[in-house]
């Protein structure tokens, strides 16, 4: 099997085989030459081992992992792939485990098609329900349900709708009045942007997808770029390493995809008797450089235990992604060969988890959007916390089916645009989630879309990707005109404020004190909510529940309809707060201020977490905030960036070589190419995305032939 990887001037390797098999193969070498510690890491957090290479600080990571017994599921799903998609995930292990071979890696647990599963599961099982039903249920438990719901409608308020495309949804997404708390059994920010243009709203007539998911900015980053060929394959995209395929942001020679999160809940927490549990064990974790932990692993027929409250109750976590379902994996490589925005939706019909908004765009000029994966129906209390799980009262029903998913394709206005924002209006049937993101970011990218109309092109639309204009700044300016300063400093920052538009530029010293307001206000109107206890607890970031909560409300209390809620006095005493801080921390002048001293993303290599090289560090000052399209967003306590751009990408679809992509970093773990693209990132730009053979003749700057297995030999090296 001959096997060509070629690297650009980006170092991005495009891998050209003789056959598909070839090509996933190629892409399991790459992973491991350039990403075996992350792809290492992956897995075993996935297992519940990480503890054993990384120490003591993986040891918490371990004791909630293990207990999933994502081993048995993952089994279960490989077992159960189709031929088809069974042979692209042993074609990319046996590249994974030729590489390990080949580099040197020997020692090295061999890789197994059942680690690719458990992979993407170790990087999207966790996505904030969970931790937000936790805490939840103690605002239940201590301030009552009344305060829960009120709660629940704080974080909601009217949003823009992803469909149909434009149209706002009022009042919160479930019908709140309807719900029925079960007691509490227990004590107890993710985002992306993408959006789609019509060839009617371009330059060249085509299609173009962009948009950029928002994670925690990690070194090596969590994408990888690559380009495989082979057969009837031909697909550009971001993967994951130790995963094969495309599955969130790629095109082949027709059609284009991206995603973004849903927030769909997908995963209960059951209180349910002791007598319910079944194969309870201990079992031994290994951590590096102290002596082994005990975990306790059991489970009942819902899901495992992740927690045991007291003698006679259990919590158990029932998710979809922890039901095998092998089909899902099909759709990663169906998703590969689509050729249309039509035949890209049929293939995501056994899509499980994560529920995402899926774009596309294809080279008839097509657009769509399709709510992908699947969301259990039960009752809406299930969505606000723990329930009970010895009876069948807030037990599953099925699931929303396929063709009632939220879909639009080819509408009127010619856009469509998700941030993370509400799906669907109040008259959709089926319960997707009690709350969204706040729609700052949405409505934002419509504004500047539907302003400059039609003309757009790659490069334009990559400016869209650097606005940092904020609405709900904005809306403080406004408010800030009428506010009476009671000392010189806030005279002097109020001078500052006027005619600010909301821009939260890195230089300047006017989103600093935005924020820092803001937090303060947030803080108030969570105490007003649920009580100066739990707004503490809030702010000191310990419970993710609540700080997913408490930045929901961020994003929330500038907003017309809800400030007028609060004491009158709130948003006045949140700004003297806010002043007097900043002037202690950063000087009695305001002109020197600069909001990218404070916002700044700092992220430390995987491999220090090993006690091995420690490979590149990153410390840059951002600008934006979660709410601005060009998203950095922050956690209580501090403005040190939680969260970020972890790539852009521009489809130019049909004009392939015209597509632009950047990450923060690049493609390999170390050396001197791991941080190639950090300054066009950081600098809000794009590199080349080069798809055609032609386009890669000009810049291609190495070339490595692999001799790929035979049919019983999985043995290969670079020639």
């Amino acid at each position: 099997m001959a096997i060509v990887v070629r690297r650009d001037e980006w170092e991005v390797a495009h891998i050209r085989a003789s056959d598909e098999g070839g090509a996933f193969y190629g892409q399991g070498w790459v992973h491991v030459q350039d990403r075996w510690t992350q792809m290492d890491g992956d897995r075993r957090k996935a297992y519940g081992e990480l503890a054993a290479v990384r120490g003591p600080s993986a040891l918490a990571s371990d004791q909630f992992w293990r207990p999933l017994a994502l081993r048995s599921v993952v089994a279960d799903e490989y077992r159960g792939l189709d031929e088809s998609t069974r042979a692209m995930v042993d074609a990319y292990t046996r590249g994974v485990n030729a590489a390990l071979a080949a580099l040197g890696r020997g020692t090295a647990e061999p890789w197994r098609g059942e680690d690719c599963l458990a992979v993407f599961k170790a990087r999207h099982l966790l996505m904030g329900v969970v931790e937000r039903k936790l805490w939840w249920s103690r605002v239940a438990r201590r301030a009552g349900t009344r305060a829960l719901t009120d709660l629940v409608r704080m974080l909601s308020g009217d949003s823009l709708a992803i469909v149909p495309p434009g149209r706002r949804a009022l009042g919160p997404p479930v019908n709140l009045d309807a719900v029925t708390l079960p007691d509490p059994v227990v004590e107890g920010e993710q985002g992306s942007n993408s959006w789609v243009l019509g060839g009617e709203r371009t330059e060249g007539g085509r299609p173009l997808l962009a948009g950029d998911p928002h994670r925690a900015v990690e070194l090596p980053n969590v994408y990888y770029q690559v380009h495989m060929a082979g057969g009837g394959l031909d697909a550009i995209g971001l993967s994951f390493p130790g995963v094969p395929g495309l599955p969130h942001f790629g095109h082949n020679a027709w059609v284009a995809w991206a995603i973004t999160h849903t927030g769909a809940d997908t995963q209960d927490l059951y209180g349910e008797s002791t007598a319910q549990v079944v194969d309870e064990r201990v079992e031994a974790v290994a951590v590096r450089g102290a002596a082994d932990a005990s975990v306790v692993c059991a489970h009942t027929r819902l899901g495992p235990v992740v927690a045991r409250w007291n003698q006679d109750t259990v919590l158990v976590l029932h998710a979809t992604a922890l039901d095998p379902v092998p089909a899902q994996y099909r759709c990663v490589r169906d998703m590969l060969h689509a050729d249309s925005v039509a035949a890209l939706f049929q293939s995501q019909r056994d899509w499980v988890d994560p529920v995402n908004n899926l774009l596309a765009a294809d080279t008839g000029g097509h657009i769509g959007y399709l709510m992908r994966g699947r969301v259990p129906l039960r009752p809406i209390a299930n969505m606000l916390g723990p329930v009970p799980g010895d009876g069948p009262d807030y037990h599953w029903s099925g699931f929303i089916p396929f063709e009632a998913l939220p879909r639009v394709v080819d509408p009127e206005v010619d856009l469509v645009v998700t941030a993370n924002n509400r799906v669907v209006g109040p008259e959709y049937p089926h319960p997707i989630a009690p709350v969204f993101a706040a729609d700052h970011r949405a409505r934002r990218i419509w504004s500047v879309l539907q302003a400059r109309g039609r003309g757009w092109t790659a490069d334009t639309m990559a400016a869209v990707h650097r606005d940092v204009q904020s609405r709900p700044a904005a809306a403080f300016a406004r408010w800030t005109r009428d506010l009476v300063a009671g000392t010189p400093l806030e005279a002097a920052v109020l001078q500052r404020l006027a005619g600010w538009d909301g821009s939260l530029d890195g230089d300047s010293g006017l989103p600093l004190v935005y924020n820092t307001w803001r937090e303060a206000l947030a803080q108030r109107a969570l105490a007003h909510a649920v009580g100066e206890d739990l707004a503490r607890e809030a702010a000191t970031g310990a419970d993710a529940g609540a700080v997913s909560t408490l930045a929901r409300l961020r994003a929330r209390v500038v907003d017309e309809d809800l400030m007028p809620t609060l004491p009158a006095e709130a948003a006045a005493d949140a700004f003297h707060e806010a002043v007097a801080q900043l002037g202690a921390r950063w000087g009695s002048d305001p002109s020197r201020w600069r909001w990218d001293a404070a916002h700044r993303v700092r992220a430390a290599h995987a491999l220090a977490a090993e006690g091995s090289d420690r490979g590149p560090t990153l410390d840059v000052g951002l600008p934006g905030d979660g709410d601005t399209v060009r998203a950095a967003s922050y956690g209580p306590g501090s403005f040190q960036v939680t969260g970020a751009s972890v790539a852009r990408y521009v489809f130019d679809v049909g004009a392939w070589d015209q597509s632009r992509w950047v990450v923060p970093g690049g493609t390999a773990e170390r050396g001197p190419t791991a941080l190639n693209q950090l300054d066009a990132w950081a600098g809000g730009k794009l590199v080349p995305m080069w798809y055609s053979e032609a386009a890669l003749q000009k810049h291609v700057i190495s070339r490595t032939s692999l001799r790929g297995p035979a049919a019983a030999d999985d043995s290969a090296s670079p020639k």
